[in-house]
């Protein structure tokens, strides 16, 4: 049985100066550089989900993770050293984090209307992204992934995954995939940021 644990939250319009500070000192010298180069929402949004992954590796684990072993590089899968697999995702005003310690999730959601997309669209687009995600592949690939009818499954480079459409709330299209079969997905909303 494949659990995987989905944390989202409505992004902070403005973000205690305190708290970014924390969470900045905590994380790796070279991933703090990128994040200290982002614009300010960009860098809210990205701090937002690594809070997300600290209260998500808690749950699972009972105990807090260590920033310092977490691996975000381009064009790979984020990683926690010693685990949990992860994915954050984030919209305009949403962000989400999917942690499991049996599969290595791929997590995309995007808001109702986002760039003029139907809901049929959104919903494909966010099965594409959440199956580069699971890969560790990036957007340039996006055209080599392919759907299965009723977007249960895609395929990528000749792998399979398991797609699922996530709810999180009303105004927001999610979806999850993975190589490996997702039993339980629970989802919680979190009423704080950093």
């Amino acid at each position: 049985m494949c659990e995987v644990l989905v944390l989202h939250a409505a992004l902070p319009g403005s973000t205690a100066p305190a708290a970014v500070t924390r969470l900045l000192e905590a994380l790796p010298y070279a991933y703090r550089l990128e994040l200290e180069r982002r614009g300010e929402s960009a860098r809210r949004a990205s701090l937002a989900g690594i809070a997300l992954l600290l209260e998500a590796v808690h749950r699972t684990r009972g105990e807090p993770a260590d920033l310092r072993g977490l691996r975000m590089f381009t064009g790979s899968r984020p990683s926690l050293e010693g685990g949990p697999s992860f994915s954050i995702a984030h919209s305009t005003t949403r962000v989400a984090v999917a942690v499991s310690e049996c599969c290595e999730p791929g997590l995309d959601l995007e808001d109702v209307g986002a760039a003029g997309r139907t809901m049929a669209e959104l919903a494909r687009w966010t099965a594409a992204e959440a199956t580069l995600k699971a890969m560790g592949a990036g957007l340039r690939e996006v055209r080599q992934v392919q759907f299965d009818d009723g977007l249960s499954g895609s395929r990528f480079r000749g792998t399979r995954l398991h797609l699922r459409p996530v709810h999180l709330v009303q105004g927001c299209v999610a979806h999850l995939a993975s190589r490996t079969a997702i039993s339980v997905v629970t989802v919680d909303e979190i009423d704080r940021n950093p």
